[in-house]
C-alpha cells in the first residue's frame, strides 16, 4: 500500500535520490505539517457533502494535500505543471483512485477543462499567481461550490480584512474567510514570510450581485474606475479615470450613488464592503 511523502526527512530523501530541489518559480514549498493538512480537509468537508459535487486541486506538489482529498472517492480534477510530481503521482498514488483525472501543465491553461462542473477547489497557490487564480475561479466557474486557498498571510490579511480593488471585487462574488495563519516552518524549504488559509465561498443564486460575464465586467470597471485613484474622491476618479471615459456610463454612476446616498466626495478606502456592493446592485439595475 503506497504511503504518501509527508515528513520532512521523507521530502528531503526524495528530492536528493531524484535530483530535485524546490523550483521557486513554481513557488514550491511543500507543506510537511500533518495537522495543517487535516485542518484543510476538515474545514472544507461540509461544503461538498452533496453527491454531485466534485474535487480539484492546483498544484499536487508531492501529494501531500492531495492523497486525502483523494480518499473522499469523489471525481477529482488534479493540477500540476512540474514534470517530476506529475510522474510521482502517475507511477504511485493516481493508480489507487481511478476518479482522478490530472491535467499535465500549466494551470492556468487547463482549468477551462472543469468551468461547468460542480467543484471545490483546494489549492497552495504561488503568489505571483495568486490573484489571477482567485479572479477565474470567481468569474469563470459556473457552478463552483467553494475553496480553501494557502496564500501568502499578508495577502489573506489584505483580501479578507482591508478595502481595496481585488477584496471588494471578490465580495461581489463570495463571501471571503480568513481561516488560519500557517507559520513558514510548516513549509520545506521554509519561505521568508508565514502563510494563512483562506476560504471562499460562492453567494447562493438569490444573493448573487452577477448573473452574467457583462455584468462582471461592470463591476469590474466600476472598481478600476474608484481605484484607480485610491486616495482620490470618487467623484474625481469618475471623472479622469481612463477606464470611465463614457458619458454614459458615468451617469449611471452617478446617479447609483445618489441612490445608495454616497457621497461623490468619499474616498474608496472610506467605503465598507456592504456600500460598494449596494452601489453595483444599483448600477447593474441602472444599466441592464
Amino acid at each position: 500500500m503506497y504511503a504518501p511523502i509527508t515528513k520532512l526527512s521523507e521530502i528531503k530523501n526524495f528530492l536528493s535520490s531524484n535530483s530535485l530541489v524546490a523550483q521557486k518559480k513554481f513557488g514550491q514549498n511543500f507543506l510537511i505539517d500533518g495537522n495543517i493538512v487535516r485542518y484543510i480537509a476538515e474545514c472544507s468537508k461540509e461544503f461538498f457533502e452533496k453527491e454531485t459535487v466534485e474535487l480539484a486541486e492546483i498544484g499536487i506538489g508531492l501529494g501531500t494535500l492531495t492523497y486525502p482529498i483523494l480518499e473522499f472517492e469523489r471525481p477529482t480534477h488534479l493540477f500540476e505543471i512540474d514534470r517530476a510530481y506529475i510522474e510521482l503521482a502517475k507511477t504511485t498514488y493516481l493508480n489507487l483512485f481511478p476518479k482522478a483525472v490530472l491535467y499535465e501543465g500549466d494551470a492556468l491553461e487547463n482549468l477551462h477543462h472543469i468551468f461547468s462542473k460542480e467543484v471545490f477547489i483546494f489549492g497552495n497557490l504561488p503568489y505571483h499567481l495568486t490573484s489571477k487564480i482567485l479572479t477565474i475561479v470567481a468569474t469563470e466557474f459556473e457552478y463552483w461550490k467553494g475553496g480553501v486557498f494557502m496564500v501568502q498571510k499578508e495577502f489573506a490579511e489584505r483580501v479578507t480584512g482591508e478595502i481595496s480593488s481585488l477584496s471588494i471585487f471578490l465580495e461581489g462574488m463570495g463571501k471571503i474567510e480568513f481561516l488560519k495563519k500557517v507559520n513558514k516552518k510548516c513549509f520545506y524549504p521554509a519561505p521568508k514570510i508565514d502563510s494563512a488559509l483562506i476560504r471562499i465561498i460562492p453567494r447562493p443564486p438569490s444573493e448573487r450581485l452577477f448573473h452574467s460575464k457583462k455584468d462582471i465586467q461592470i463591476w469590474s470597471r466600476l472598481l478600476r474606475t474608484f481605484f484607480w485613484g485610491k486616495r482620490k474622491q470618487i467623484q474625481v476618479s469618475l471623472r479622469d479615470s481612463p477606464f470611465s471615459q463614457e458619458p454614459g456610463f458615468q451617469e449611471a454612476v452617478r446617479k447609483a450613488w445618489e441612490k445608495t446616498n454616497i457621497s461623490p466626495t468619499s474616498r474608496p478606502e472610506e467605503l465598507n464592503r456592504k456600500q460598494f456592493l449596494t452601489l453595483g446592485q444599483e448600477l447593474l439595475d441602472l444599466l441592464s
